[in-house]
This record gives structure tokens, sequence and C-alpha cells, in this order.
């Protein structure tokens, strides 16, 4: 949910219906069994099966509001918002000295997401360093620590956008990572 505007504790499972009707459930509770017998018990329908317990109801009703405000803004135009964006902040990234940007090199197969690492400073520093400018970014490993093994870094500092950023975000943060190699 949170990925999309909405909530935290909350999210969506979208696939082929001959495919989920493979799937195991991972967890239990009440609505996801039909039958019950003392040695076995047959799953429910779909999606029942994979909805145990009690719903996440004011999740579900914050994810719905999302949903419909993304479905408003028209998901062809927040895709276009967010690509330029991330256009931006790439090839405005790439050209400071001393940065090093992460991920695949055709704009297309990217998400709204820059990772970068800068020379001598470590993530965490430099999230903290930009925190004091107001900008908001994510440190670390990003769960995915062979990666980080296999790129050589420690971690990076990841930028994201979304529809509430605009192009003068882009440029502060362009700034204040160009002036990080002053700090050390």
């Amino acid at each position: 949910g949170h990925k999309m505007l909405g909530p935290t504790g909350i999210g969506v499972l979208y696939g082929r219906r001959e495919r989920l009707e493979r799937l195991e459930p991972t967890r239990g509770g009440g609505e996801m069994i039909k039958e019950v017998w003392i040695d076995h018990a047959q799953w429910n329908d779909l999606p029942w099966r994979f909805e145990p317990g009690t719903p996440p109801i004011a999740e579900a009703v914050g994810l719905s509001a999302a949903i419909e405000y993304l479905d408003k803004l028209g998901m062809d135009r927040v895709a276009a918002h967010e690509r330029a964006l991330t256009r931006l902040a790439l090839d405005s990234l790439a050209a400071v000295p001393g940065v090093r940007v992460f991920g695949p090199p055709s704009r297309i197969e990217r998400g709204a997401v820059v990772a970068f690492a800068v020379d001598g400073l470590h993530p965490h520093d430099v999230a903290a360093l930009l925190d004091a400018e107001g900008i908001a970014v994510r440190a670390g490993h990003h769960c995915a620590m062979p990666l980080m093994r296999r790129l050589g870094v420690v971690g990076t500092s990841r930028a994201s956008f979304s529809v509430f950023n605009s192009t003068e975000d882009v440029t502060l943060l362009l700034h204040a990572v160009a002036g990080l190699q002053s700090a050390l």
C-alpha cells in the first residue's frame, strides 16, 4: 500500500487464477478454510484462501482511497511524470564528480527510484546530511545485501519520486549531493 500512496500494512496479490489456485496459503486463520476434518482441511475458494483472520479494514479503506486518487490522476500521467523526474535525476547525478549511480542503464526499465553512492561517504551519512537540507532519502542495503556486495559498496542512498515531487525537488537534491564532497 505505501508504495502507491496508501497506508502501510496492506498490499495486493494480483495474478492469474490458475496460478493462484495452485498456490498454498502460508498463514492460517478464519475464512480461509472451506471444510475441516480431523486429519486435513480443504482451502476456501479464491480470494478467501489467502485472507486469513480479521482483515486490515482501515488499511483497506486507505488503500482504496489511494487507488481511486491515482486512478483519477491517470496512471499514464503519473508514470510520465515519474519518468521525467527520474530521467532528470539520473542525468544530473551522473554528472556530479564522485557520485556513482546504480541501476539499469535503460530509463525504460526503471521505476522512479535512483540509487547512488558518494565516494568517501557512508550512505547513512549521505542521508543524514541530505536530511539536514530537508531532503529525505533511504540509505543502506535496501534488503539486497548480496547485490551490494556484488556492486562493491556497503549500501546506497536512494531517492524516489512520485506525484508530489517536482523538477525543483530534483534540482535541490542535485545541488545538495554536489555539495556533499565539501563535507569531507
